[in-house]
């Protein structure tokens, strides 16, 4: 993807899923809205605020739109065991696939662990939020 492509608002999601896509077994699922899913994981959706107007992070110039892309890291049930070690990995692998990406994924935070509840089971994870110059 250029540079300097302005990604619509209904591409973003689908760009970046693309980006974080497996390249080989050990990489992990990437999937779009879920009730449920096998760890490790990388959900991708909207952070708070969704879109902000005005010109964005002072880092991307003029845009129409910033749009807050979340990419969840779900290492796996909270439980004892090396979730954390996992959940590093995870947030290291989106980290570098977007930031080795043609284009340029503007990184705005990546929180701290925690627990997700999903379908009545708890896991660690953490989200990666990259504020993304878009227009609608």
């Amino acid at each position: 993807m250029s540079t300097a492509t302005l990604i619509a608002l209904d591409g973003l999601r689908p760009a970046a899923a693309a980006v974080l896509a497996p390249a080989e077994d050990t990489d992990p699922y990437v999937l779009d809205y879920v009730d449920s899913l096998t760890p490790p994981a990388l959900l991708v959706g909207w952070d708070d605020p969704w879109l902000e107007p005005g010109l964005g992070l002072t880092t991307m110039g003029p845009c129409l739109y910033t749009a807050r892309l979340q990419i969840k890291c779900v290492a796996g049930r909270l439980e004892p065991g090396a979730g954390a070690d996992v959940l590093d990995g995870l947030v290291a692998f989106v980290l570098g696939r977007l930031r080795d990406d043609a284009y340029r994924w503007p990184l705005d935070r990546v929180s701290a662990p925690f627990q997700q509840d999903l379908a009545g089971v708890t896991y660690l994870a953490a989200d990666v939020v990259y504020a993304v110059p878009t227009a609608i």
